[in-house]
């Protein structure tokens, strides 16, 4: 960072960091002691259920509220005490409200002016980002005609505007109709490839498994886990013992394959399911998965399709929040 405002070493490989986060409101707390860490060029899904404390995390993070306790750093500088750190920062917070009499070319040129860009940056950065969220061709149009949909994509828009190095939203897909969605995911999914990171609030699983490669999971303000996605439901899988595995293949099915897969370390309950498939309970490595793939090959079989079923983000979303409730109660 070139700013004029001292820079935490041990975290500057962070976007984001927050350490002990806790907002109160008297007798309620509404995030508990909150650590999470966003990597730089990783997106990483705040899940939770309605009601966890997500927005207040967000709105804490941002400076929209002033949280109780706890320190906040952006790119490892002190957001709390530096303001300025923010600069680097994109948000949409809640429900993105644009002023109705205002075209999405007067928005970018507004929040523009607000980031300090000039007026030929503006014009530049606002044609790529509207663009992006392909709403170039409304550009001269009233946001208040606009659907929910769009004002949200043009809220997006002056978030990626000054071209910020994180990207916070809070439940950026909600109310919005599958079409709408997609559009959305698709903008972010984009984002992936320029090492921005991404910091997203929702209780969609859908969008943390398509979209996030991390997950912080927070029920009634306390964090119930965090961590890798794939990593995270994977273990699950291996402490539930709930992995299936079905492959579909090319060539003959003999018995010797069929006995030689049964005796495979980490296969159970092998069962043929057509001609040319087969499905087993598993529970192992990486590699012991592997070298399945490797006996079909060993017995002159080409592998179609290895499908993956059972523990899923689903399954550890229900098990971890109904454990944080027993915890609560």
């Amino acid at each position: 960072m070139n700013d004029d405002i001292p820079e935490t070493s041990s975290l500057s490989d962070y976007s984001l960091s927050v350490r002990n986060l806790t907002k109160r409101y008297k007798a309620f707390t509404a995030v508990d002691n909150l650590s999470l860490d966003v990597k730089k060029g990783e997106f990483m899904g705040l899940l939770g259920p309605n009601g966890a404390g997500k927005s207040t995390t967000l709105k804490a993070i941002t400076g929209l509220l002033t949280p109780t306790s706890g320190e906040i750093y952006v790119n490892g500088v002190d957001a709390r005490k530096h303001r300025k750190a923010m600069r680097h920062v994109g948000c949409v917070i809640e429900t993105p409200e644009c002023y109705h009499n205002f075209t999405p070319t007067e928005m970018m040129t507004y929040v523009g002016h607000v980031h300090g860009l000039s007026n030929r940056e503006i014009k530049i950065r606002a044609r790529d980002v509207l663009e992006e969220v392909r709403m170039w061709s409304w550009r001269d149009k009233n946001v208040g005609s606009f659907s929910k949909g769009m004002r949200q994509r043009v809220a997006l828009a002056a978030a990626m505007l000054p071209n910020p190095d994180l990207i916070i939203l809070d439940e950026p897909t909600s109310g919005l109709d599958p079409r709408g969605m997609i559009e959305i995911r698709r903008t972010l999914n984009a984002l992936k490839g320029r090492g921005m990171s991404l910091l997203i609030s929702t209780h969609i699983l859908k969008e943390v498994s398509e979209m996030c490669t991390s997950m912080t999971m927070i029920n009634h303000g306390k964090q119930v886990i965090s961590g890798d996605v794939n990593t995270l439901v994977h273990n699950l899988a291996q402490n539930e013992n709930s992995v299936s595995i079905e492959l579909r293949m090319l060539g003959n099915m003999t018995d010797t394959f069929i006995r030689d897969m049964t005796a495979m370390a980490g296969v159970s309950n092998l069962e043929r399911t057509g001609e040319r498939s087969v499905k087993f309970g598993f529970v192992g490595t990486d590699d012991q998965q592997a070298d399945i793939v490797d006996l079909v090959y060993a017995h002159k079989m080409r592998l179609l399709c290895m499908n993956e079923t059972g523990a899923d983000l689903e399954s550890l979303y229900m098990k971890l929040t109904d454990e944080s409730e027993v915890n609560i109660r």
